[in-house]
């Protein structure tokens, strides 16, 4: 029962829903949503512990069909079941959220979780290698966040990568779109031989060719199952200037959100979690940012629907 008190203890259920939808079980859901509003660790830019909320409420202003999927989005069966309660520590974060993602695990729905700062995907991490054994991570994401220790911390947004490659296996992570590096983070993936594609080459690659090294990364990869992480910076700031640390030479949204999709309904591995953050609602005075953020949620829940329900 520890994990049920877990949940009813650290759940924020007042917290509004997706876009206004009407609240659902995750018993009876096809998707559940959870919100993180972490934003502990920030180093530059604070307050994406505003983005669940944000999300959530822009979202009621985007229509909700998938033209990617043919999917409605309003026929899809949500479960927002709120905002765990963790603004206080790492070391909190990372005991409530393993714990309580553990738990909703086990109704074997595919997972949004809106953030929050990156630090939130290790203990979600961890979470799915405890109950389903290592997945294959796949980061969108300006940042390799590969850092050893930062500030004088260890975990944190930009060491938790390293934390999560430790645990997943060098093998098991790729990321997708970075163009901001430390020497020693270079170095370190040079070392570890981690794939990833910088942003300036989905230019010349081009979609076709960044599926297809993506698809031989995940048959040769040893894992289960497939977690997503976007990081809000990975478009480029024209389009989402709101982020904790924005850096110049982005991915379009039009790519990324191609990508994703297709990512999602015809990976060799199934998603089972993808997770959204860094998005800062405090320096998003257009909105447009958080409307990007939404819109992404909308596509994810879309072709996670179109996954689950064909197979």
């Amino acid at each position: 029962m520890l994990l049920l008190s877990l949940l009813e203890l650290y759940v924020d259920n007042t917290a509004p829903s997706f876009g206004g939808v009407r609240r659902l079980s995750p018993s009876d859901a096809d998707i559940i949503i959870v919100g993180i509003p972490f934003d502990y660790t920030a180093s530059f830019r604070s307050g994406s512990r505003f983005a669940p909320n944000a999300i959530r409420e822009l979202a009621s202003h985007l229509e909700f069909f998938s033209l990617r999927t043919m999917i409605d989005v309003e026929r899809v069966r949500i479960a927002d079941i709120g905002n765990l309660v963790v603004y206080t520590s790492v070391d909190k974060l990372v005991y409530v959220v393993r714990n309580s993602v553990a738990e909703l695990l086990d109704y074997n729905k595919p997972i949004i979780v809106l953030g929050g700062e990156h630090t939130i995907t290790l203990p979600i991490v961890q979470a799915v290698v405890a109950k389903m054994g290592k997945p294959c991570v796949l980061v969108f994401d300006a940042h390799f966040d590969l850092r050893d220790e930062f500030m004088g911390l260890r975990t944190c947004h930009a060491t938790v990568m390293r934390r999560v490659a430790e645990i997943v296996s060098y093998a098991n992570i790729m990321f997708l779109g970075v163009r901001a590096v430390s020497q020693e983070e270079i170095d370190y993936v040079n070392m570890k031989r981690i794939d990833y594609i910088q942003s300036s080459e989905f230019r010349f690659l081009g979609m076709v060719e960044v599926l297809n090294r993506v698809e031989r990364w995940l048959k040769s990869a040893s894992c289960q199952s497939l977690y997503i992480s976007i990081d809000m910076d990975v478009y480029d700031p024209a389009y989402a200037p709101g982020v904790a640390n924005p850096e110049p030479e982005g991915v379009e949204p039009w790519m990324l959100l191609d990508l994703l999709v297709r990512i999602i309904t015809n990976s060799a591995k199934k998603p089972i979690i993808v997770d959204i953050v860094e998005y800062t609602p405090p320096y998003d005075i257009s909105g447009c940012t958080g409307l990007l953020a939404a819109k992404t949620v909308l596509e994810a829940i879309a072709a996670l629907y179109k996954r689950y329900r064909s197979k």
